[in-house]
């Protein structure tokens, strides 16, 4: 039970935002690990036609639904609507195990004040769900470069309720001007450390209470608008162009042939590459790895925890965000198995 009260009644439904490899879905792991996520719900929405983030959280919750293949904020609202519809049915039927909350996680250039619209204005929706806030993940290391090159990054600080700053022990040089420039555009919306809010024995009751501060700070709240310029509260379908790439294998790649072709395309693209994610398998070895980069910042590799009896249900791809036009198809051939 949380001991902060928030007025409201139904299924809380949480919003977790940020730009692309900005740390979304790391956080939401954690999240997913502590003792007292067992009624929790996730929905994930990727874009592309092959998801990836949903294998990193299905060993950890029996409530996730993953949308692929486009924007929450664009042409996904009725999907969302229904996915909400549907779970809310399952666990009423008892097909599923109950939950008391939602964990939406929109895509990396999804504008989430339109997750919030159709809450608001989806007669079912708003009938038995409501909205616990918007988190905004924002990456210390790359923060000032996407908010120059892409405009998402500014919608989704302007529809947050909380800003959860991540990698700040990578660059912790970066954090006192990033807080300062947050503060500036988001005044009176609370900015929290990611250890902070992982540490949270009521992590959600914690999100109430700063959501409720944020509110507390008007009129600051009200020259954010007003200086900032409004995001409109309808779905936007604009956002930067980009191309998906996604390179699927029909067999395990030799792991330094793998290396060495996302370090060429790290190279070749630089910032025009936004985001790589990538589920490999590689020669002589039957374990999934899970691996994604931002720009020209890559992670280690982490073994996915696939059981035996999965494998045939799990696509080994690379999944490549780059900004429209940069991408050359003959680059394809870098991950060549032969």
């Amino acid at each position: 039970m949380s001991q902060y009260s928030t007025g409201e009644q139904g299924i809380g439904v949480t919003v977790i935002t940020g730009f692309l490899g900005s740390g979304k879905s790391h956080f939401i792991r954690q999240l997913l690990k502590r003792p007292d996520a067992g009624r929790v719900a996730v929905i994930v929405n990727e874009i592309g036609r092959i998801g990836l983030d949903h294998l990193i959280y299905r060993h950890l919750s029996s409530r996730l639904v993953l949308l692929e293949g486009g924007c929450l904020c664009c042409q996904l609202h009725a999907d969302l609507s229904q996915t909400l519809r549907e779970l809310f049915m399952q666990a009423m039927q008892k097909k599923i195990p109950a939950f008391s909350h939602v964990i939406i996680e929109t895509s990396g250039l999804a504008d989430p004040s339109s997750i919030v619209f159709t809450l608001k204005h989806d007669f079912f929706l708003k009938e038995r769900f409501y909205n616990a806030g918007v988190l905004c993940v924002v990456d210390s290391c790359h923060a000032e470069q996407q908010r120059q090159d892409n405009p998402e990054w500014l919608s989704q600080l302007l529809a947050a309720d909380v800003v959860l700053l991540s990698k700040e022990d990578i660059c912790p040089e970066k954090v006192p001007a990033l807080k300062k420039r947050i503060k500036a555009i988001a005044m009176g919306v609370p900015v929290s450390s990611k250890s902070d809010l992982e540490e949270a024995e009521d992590l959600f009751g914690v999100l109430a209470a700063l959501k409720q501060q944020g509110k507390q700070k008007l009129p600051a709240f009200g020259v954010r608008w007003q200086t900032a310029g409004r995001p409109s509260l309808k779905p936007q379908a604009s956002h930067t162009d980009v191309d998906v790439i996604t390179l699927t294998f029909g067999q395990a790649l030799k792991r330094g042939r793998f290396i060495a072709a996302l370090d060429a395309i790290a190279e070749k693209y630089g910032t025009a590459l936004l985001r790589m994610k990538a589920v490999v398998q590689f020669a002589g070895d039957d374990r999934f790895y899970h691996v994604h980069g931002v720009h020209q910042q890559r992670s280690s590799f982490e073994v996915l925890d696939i059981e035996p009896q999965e494998p045939d249900s799990t696509t080994p791809c690379v999944v490549l965000i780059i900004k429209k036009g940069y991408w050359q198809e003959e680059d394809r051939t870098l991950f060549n198995v032969s």
